[in-house]
């Protein structure tokens, strides 16, 4: 019997189509390292993106990701820079790599502020493809602040807000951004039984008697400013804590300048 050319010609295909696969899979073991990678992935938490998918699929673990992510904040007022990928044939490129960073940014509010990252577009080769499951799209590092010796700084976190002083500097008044800001808060809390709770610290430049005395002017001097911005005075209690709580090591200026600092703590 005479054997069709068409149904040879559709074994050949399939049994090409096996073999390939066999290799892939049972040889290289490509099949089980994507399968282990993504499943390692899922079980982390890190968002997954879909082909030409703006937003993560949804993974019950990303609270314990993000958490994690949180907690390792870098240095006090470190940037967060999200890198969100794109590949060489999805849809809109770059603006959807941005996309992509924008619903993690978005997504680890209000723990961690929006102002506090930074996002960016990367193209990337990682075999992800039209109905190929599920991938990190993502990657995140931190970008250190640097700050001027006579710099100050408002750094915004899940519940506080830390006002950054220069050296030797007690008095905000001087500084128009932290003015403003110091108003826009005010104006939120104004209206709310809110209080306030306004701790100084120092470097440890100086003897501890006088650094408890120099983190107690500077908690002053910020509650000096809440008050004038219409905060009752009875719903803002001051401390010092000196140079006892440092954050940063002291033994450089950049570390020093991270430990003058007051942390306004808003209880609501």
């Amino acid at each position: 019997m005479k054997i069709p050319l068409w149904l040879i010609g559709l074994l050949f295909a399939g049994y090409t189509a096996w073999c390939v696969n066999f290799w892939h899979c049972k040889v290289c073991h490509c099949c089980e390292d994507t399968t282990a990678a993504t499943n390692a992935a899922e079980a982390s938490g890190i968002p997954l993106f879909n082909w030409n998918a703006e937003k993560p699929v949804d993974n019950p673990k990303f609270a314990d990701w993000k958490k994690a992510l949180i907690e390792t904040k870098g240095h006090q007022g470190d940037t967060l820079l999200v890198t969100g990928f794109f590949r060489e044939n999805e849809a809109n490129g770059e603006k959807l790599a941005i996309a992509r960073a924008t619903s993690i940014r978005d997504m680890l509010a209000p723990e961690f502020p929006s102002n506090r990252v930074t996002l960016a577009a990367k193209l990337v080769d990682d075999g992800l493809s039209e109905g190929g499951g599920a991938k990190e799209s993502a990657e995140f590092s931190w970008l250190k602040m640097i700050l001027k010796k006579e710099d100050s700084a408002i750094i915004e976190s899940d519940k506080d807000v830390i006002l950054l002083f220069p050296y030797n500097s007690t008095e905000k008044e001087r500084d128009p951004k932290v003015d403003a800001y110091l108003k826009e808060l005010c104006e939120k809390n104004k209206a709310t039984t809110s209080t306030f709770s306004v701790v100084g610290h120092t470097d440890d430049v100086g003897s501890s008697e006088s650094n408890l005395d120099f983190g107690a002017a500077r908690a002053k001097s910020v509650a000096k400013i809440l008050g004038s911005n219409g905060i009752e005075t009875t719903r803002i209690t001051t401390n010092s804590k000196g140079e006892s709580e440092p954050v940063a090591p002291n033994d450089n200026e950049e570390g020093r300048h991270q430990n003058r600092r007051v942390v306004i703590t808003v209880n609501r």
